[in-house]
This record gives structure tokens, C-alpha cells and sequence, in this order.
């Protein structure tokens, strides 16, 4: 207080020297004899003071009234009035310190009227000794450091990564307090009271901007660590695809949360954030590969009567995290052949929310990304209309000529549903038609005579890889009974034409069904598997374990097969169970029952697998065309073009869909140079010129 008081005594003195005689003539004065040395004595103080706050020094700070060293020793008295030694703060307390001090600073500077050179010298010598020099300590402090704090609300009360979470619940953070929770609009909880903190320390730093810089380097690192965990977890299978987005939108809703409250909404901060989630989401393909499984449960069973707010708000998440892939062109790949099942197996919960993803993608990336999804909903709606013209035409011919082949059928025509879909919307399926029984092709046969009588010009490709049937098994009444038991099939077309078969002989092999149905080997083992699970025993295996030993093994008809439910729905088992091999298991996950089982064999053929981290096989010949397009199209407009330019602008009009390495680039001008559509300029080597 002598100190402190004797300063202020000087400024008095020199307050009235400075009211004797003329301001021009005191002002050096004043600078020369009080200004330079009160400034030097706060400096040292708070020096001494913001260092022993935080070490294990033990040295003694004044009370809140003390303002410079004492000439005498490092001891001085404490709050209480107390000499002893400092108490090691932890970040926070040194934060809320540092404030007071602050505040204490302006108010004193006000009430001894200090010049304003003085004041704002004494507010930035302040400000560089608590804040600018110890923010890289107040950041990294362990336990109760901007980043720790930052660690517990990425994991409170717990994170997407079953790792992290586990870690979480381990570590428990007591030395930040305990957490207080909220539930947002999107159920993800958000500590509130550590983001308070976390608004405490930014907002103390905000007053040196230079410091800010550690405060946003720690959100980035936070960021990265954390999606680099749920990568992880992905790839070892401890979280599948949809847990592995799950984590990722919770992530995003509480560092928003973080940006947007504690850091105040910040440019630069917002910047950081995203170029961290890009970081590690674009690390390779498996984010998009995962969001777009991500969007096909949501739009199966997640938004199934949700209201249009509901809808809104989750779509929206999604797009968020859309937004920040490189690889926009494989979650279209994956997104449309997941669309494909949906739409072809009646899967889809809503029409609404699949038409408002759809409407978002195409605010997001324009017409050309949308429109062979756009164009998938109009074959469906024109299938449909289809359909009833179809119906309404076999009752008008109902009198015709009987078709023999309908004898398979008890002589009763099969009812056949046709989807007529464009060959240029959907994603291709090259997989040879197998053999139908009799009737079906009838039904076929009927429609497709009728369709291109209605539609003259076109040409009809069947595709029995993604089709389903309804038959109706008649077995023998059971024990102690008379009446014979039914019972509905719901299989896949494949499994049709298998137990069409066993009507005419009670045991086939292997190499006997293959060869009446030309279903493809690995497709033929899965669909036989299927129908000998024990739940549903519908046929049983002359071989034992889950696999099929080989052409000779036998399947025999189960007449004993029995079911509580009268209509069944026989479920797929996976590829890897089927064949025992890993070859397409992805695709096959056996979780959907059927649907599309060889299109999914397809998928994966083409590289087209969930969970994969590679860039399917489709997508990348799609990108050699792309990429040679646009580089013909530059040249063509530019005649001739360096090296570099001709990257920066091929990547600036493709970066909607990827971003193409520069030896990919430089890969396809090798071969556009090769076909002669462009040439090296003799001149100068890395300039191309374009050959018309």
C-alpha cells in the first residue's frame, strides 16, 4: 500500500506542479520523473505476480490494492493482510484474477485521472504480462488449460467414439468441475457451464488478438484428435458407418456450440473448424462412403413420422458435413445406389424427406449433380402410372387366349409388377438375366408385348438381379391334424427360382440348380444358405457347417418346415457366411432381408462397398472422363496455357465434385498429349497448347 500510495502521491504532486506552471513546459517533466518509472514498477509487479500465480515459485503477491514490487523482498501481504506464500492458481482462477486486475487497472486510471498516453500504456503493459505472455501456459495448462476444458465438452457427457467416450468416463475431469448438461434441439448434450468458462478465457484473450491464435490452434488440434479417434473406430469395426456420422454430428453441434457461444461467432475460429473437419473426413473416401449410409437409414426408418420441422433439422445436420467433403462424387455414387434400393423395394419412410434431400443436394451443387436423381423419381412415378394402365388393360382381356405356360401356376397367370426405369438414371447392373420359371416369363412377356405396343421405339432389358416374388408354400398337415399348412414367402427373385424347382423333384444339387437357373455362383450359394438357416429351414443341406462343400452337395425339400407366422419374409445371410470368403460382405450385410441382393453383389463389384475407404471403380473412370473434359474445354478457351494455371483452374471448376490431385491431372494431359488433342509448346516445356 506504501508503494502504491507513494505513486499516487507523486501523480498528486505532480498534478499540482502540472496546475503551477504552463502544460507545454511540464508534460517532459512528467514523463521524465513519475511516467517511465511508475510504468517500469507495473510492469514489474504484475510480472512477478502473473509468473507466481502460475509456478510452484514461492514468492508472495500483495492484496488486490498492491500495484508494484515492494524494494524491500518478495514478501508482501496477502488479501487478508497475511505475509504468505502464493497458492498456485489453476487456469480459470488466474483467468477470473487476471480480469479483476484488469478492471481494478481502468478504474484506478480513472480516479487518478492519468493521462491518456499513460492509461493506455499502463492497460497494454497490463495486458502483455498477464495474458500475452503466459496465453501458450494458459492454453496447454493440464487439468484446467483451454484445451482440457475444450476436452471435456467434445466428450461430455459422451462423444460418438465408443474409444473417447470410454476415456471420458475414465477420466471423469474433476479438475474442471463437474459438467452441467443441456439437451439441444438435436438431443446432442452440451456443457454449458465449461462453455462459460471456455467464453471466459477468449473473451480476456480477445483483448490482445494475438493470443487468440493459441485458443484457435487448440479448437483445431481438439477437432482433429477427436474425428481422427472416430476414424479409427470406423476401421476397426468398433463403429459402423451410421455410429461413425452419428459422431460426427455430435461433434459438429458441440464445437458449433463452442465457436458460436464462447468464441463468439468468431470468422477465424469458424475457418479453423471447418478446415479441421475437412481434415479429417477428407483423409480418404470413407466419410462420404459412410454419410450416404448414413442418409439411407434416416430416410428408411430414422424420419418415418416425423413432422416437417423434424425433417428439416436433420437434413439440415447432414448437409453441414456434406459440405465439408472433397469427395462429393463418391457420396453421390453410394447416395444414388442406396436411392436405387429404396425406390425399388418400397423402403423409403418418407416421399417428402427423400424429395426435400434431393432439393438440398441441388441447392448445394447445382442441376447436374440432381439430375439423375431427380430423373430416378420420375420412372417411379411413371412405373406407377404404368402399372394401373397395365391392370386396367389385363381386365379388358380377360376372355383372351389361356397361355399353357400358366399351367406352372395351377393355370392361374402370375400378377407381375413392372418398374420401367431409364437406363441412363439408375446405376448400371451388369448381371445376366437368370432362368425364370415358365409362368413368370409368361407374365413377362405379356407386359413387355403391351408396353412397346403402348411405347413404340424402346427396348426392354430385364433385370432379375433386383426383383422379389410372393409364393405361397402348401405343406403337409402337420401331426395329429388333416388340414395341409400355408404358408406366404416373401423371398428375392433368385430365391423364387430356386424352390420353383423342388415342385418337380424333392432333392437337387448344387451344380443341378446352377445349371436350371444360371444364377451367378457366389449369388447362388448366398440364395441356397438363405433357405437353410435354422430359422428358416425351408430347404435342408446334405453337407454340415454353414458353407456348401460343392457341386455334389445336396438340398432336399423340408416338408417338416414350420413357421408361427403364415406370411414369412426369409431374411439374407451375409456373402462372407455364404462363401467364406470376405469378397463383398459389406455389401451383403444381411440386414436387408433380401432386397437387391445380387444388385448389392453388383455394387460391390464396381467398388461400391459400405464402409470402404477406397474411391469406387465406377467413380474413378467417371473422374478420367471429367478431368479430360474439363482440360479440353480450358484449352479450347485459352489456346495456351502453363502448367500451373492449367491446374489451379481445372481444380477451381471441378472442386464441386473432387478435388483432383496435380499427378492425376498431370497424368490425363499425358494422355490427351498422346491422343493429340493438346502439345508441349517447344519453347517452353510446361506450356501446353491446344491442337483444334
Amino acid at each position: 500500500n506504501n508503494n502504491n500510495n507513494n505513486n499516487n502521491n507523486n501523480n498528486n504532486g505532480n498534478n499540482n506542479h502540472h496546475g503551477d506552471t504552463g502544460a507545454a513546459d511540464n508534460i517532459p517533466v512528467y514523463e521524465r520523473d513519475f511516467e517511465e518509472a511508475f510504468l517500469g514498477e507495473s510492469q514489474d509487479f504484475y510480472r512477478m505476480e502473473s509468473t507466481s500465480r502460475l509456478s510452484h515459485a514461492a514468492s508472495t503477491l500483495g492484496s488486490d490494492d498492491d500495484h508494484a514490487a515492494s524494494s524491500s523482498g518478495n514478501n508482501l501481504p496477502n488479501d487478508d493482510g497475511a505475509s504468505k506464500p502464493a497458492a498456485k492458481y489453476s487456469a480459470m482462477e488466474y483467468v477470473h484474477r487476471a480480469r479483476s486486475r484488469l478492471d481494478e487497472e481502468k478504474t484506478r486510471a480513472s480516479l487518478l485521472d492519468l493521462p491518456a498516453q499513460t492509461k493506455s500504456a499502463l492497460l497494454r503493459i497490463v495486458e502483455t504480462e498477464l495474458i500475452e505472455r503466459h496465453a501458450k501456459t494458459l492454453v496447454e495448462m493440464e487439468g484446467s488449460g483451454f484445451a482440457s476444458i475444450l476436452k471435456v465438452v467434445a466428450s461430455s457427457p459422451a462423444v460418438g467414439s465408443v474409444a473417447a467416450a470410454s476415456a471420458g468416463n475414465r477420466r471423469g475431469a474433476p479438475s474442471v468441475g463437474g459438467t452441467s448438461g443441456t439437451a439441444d434441439a438435436n438431443g446432442v448434450v452440451i456443457d454449458r457451464d465449461r462453455i462459460a468458462d471456455l467464453a471466459d478465457v477468449y473473451d480476456l484473450f480477445s483483448r490482445v488478438p494475438s493470443s487468440v491464435n493459441h485458443l484457435r490452434d487448440a479448437l483445431g488440434e481438439r477437432v482433429r484428435l477427436d474425428g481422427r479417434s472416430l476414424v479409427r473406430d470406423q476401421e476397426t469395426g468398433v463403429a459402423p458407418p451410421a455410429a461413425f456420422v452419428k459422431g460426427v454430428l455430435d461433434m459438429r453441434e458441440r464445437f458449433a456450440a463452442v465457436v458460436g457461444d464462447a468464441m463468439r461467432g468468431e470468422k477465424k475460429a469458424q475457418k479453423r473448424m471447418r478446415e479441421a473437419f475437412e481434415d479429417f473426413l477428407n483423409a480418404d473416401a470413407r466419410a462420404a462412403n459412410c454419410l450416404a449410409v448414413y442418409v439411407d437409414e434416416l430416410l428408411r426408418a430414422g424420419l418415418r413420422g416425423a413432422d416437417e420441422r423434424r425433417v428439416a433439422r436433420e437434413l439440415d445436420r447432414v448437409i453441414v458435413i456434406f459440405r465439408y467433403l472433397a469427395d462429393k462424387d463418391v457420396f453421390e455414387a453410394y447416395y444414388k445406389n442406396h436411392l436405387a434400393k429404396r425406390l425399388l423395394g418400397n423402403k423409403s419412410g418418407s416421399e417428402e424427406a427423400e424429395r426435400a434431400m434431393v432439393s438440398l443436394l441441388k441447392a448445394e451443387c447445382g442441376y447436374q449433380f440432381t439430375s439423375k436423381l431427380e430423373g430416378m423419381f420420375n420412372d417411379m412415378r411413371i412405373s406407377k402410372e404404368t402399372a394401373e394402365k397395365y391392370r386396367a388393360h389385363k381386365k379388358q382381356m380377360v376372355n383372351s387366349t389361356v397361355d399353357a405356360r400358366d399351367a406352372e401356376n395351377g393355370g392361374k397367370p402370375v400378377d407381375v409388377e413392372v418398374s420401367v426405369l431409364s437406363n441412363s438414371h439408375w446405376p448400371s447392373q451388369n448381371v445376366e438375366p437368370c432362368i425364370l420359371p415358365t409362368a413368370v416369363r409368361a407374365a413377362m412377356d405379356r407386359f413387355q408385348k403391351y408396353y412397346l405396343t403402348t411405347y413404340t421405339g424402346r427396348k426392354l432389358s430385364w433385370q432379375t438381379s433386383t426383383g422379389s416374388a410372393e409364393i405361397r408354400a402348401n405343406l403337409p398337415p402337420a401331426k395329429g391334424s388333416s388340414k395341409p399348412r400355408r404358408h406366404d414367402l416373401s423371398v428375392t427373385t433368385y430365391q423364387m427360382c430356386i424352390l420353383v424347382l423342388f415342385n418337380a423333384r424333392d432333392s437337387l444339387t448344387l451344380k443341378q440348380i446352377r445349371e436350371e437357373t444360371h444364377i451367378p455362383e457366389d449369388e447362388l450359394r448366398r440364395h441356397l444358405v438363405s433357405l437353410c438357416t435354422p430359422k428358416h429351414r425351408i430347404l435342408r443341406k446334405g453337407s454340415k457347417g454353414k458353407g456348401i462343400s460343392g457341386d455334389a452337395d445336396t438340398f432336399t425339400y423340408n416338408a417338416d418346415y414350420t413357421s408361427k407366422m403364415t406370411r414369412v419374409k426369409v431374411p439374407m445371410v451375409s456373402m462372407r457366411d455364404a462363401t467364406g470368403s470376405s469378397s463383398g460382405s459389406a455389401a451383403a450385410s444381411g440386414g436387408n432381408g433380401g432386397e437387391g441382393s445380387a444388385a448389392a453383389a453388383a455394387s460391390s463389384r464396381a467398388g461400391l462397398v459400405d464402409g470402404s475407404s477406397a474411391v469406387p471403380i465406377t467413380v474413378e473412370e467417371d473422374r478420367r472422363h471429367l478431368l479430360e473434359a474439363a482440360i479440353v474445354r480450358i484449352m479450347k478457351a485459352r489456346k495456351m496455357l502453363n502448367h500451373n494455371d492449367l491446374v489451379a483452374e481445372v481444380t477451381r471448376q471441378l472442386s464441386g465434385r473432387f478435388v483432383p490431385p496435380p499427378q492425376f491431372v498431370k497424368k490425363r494431359v499425358e494422355s490427351l498429349i498422346e491422343r493429340e488433342y493438346l502439345e508441349r509448346d517447344e519453347g517452353d516445356r510446361r506450356v501446353y497448347r491446344y491442337m483444334a
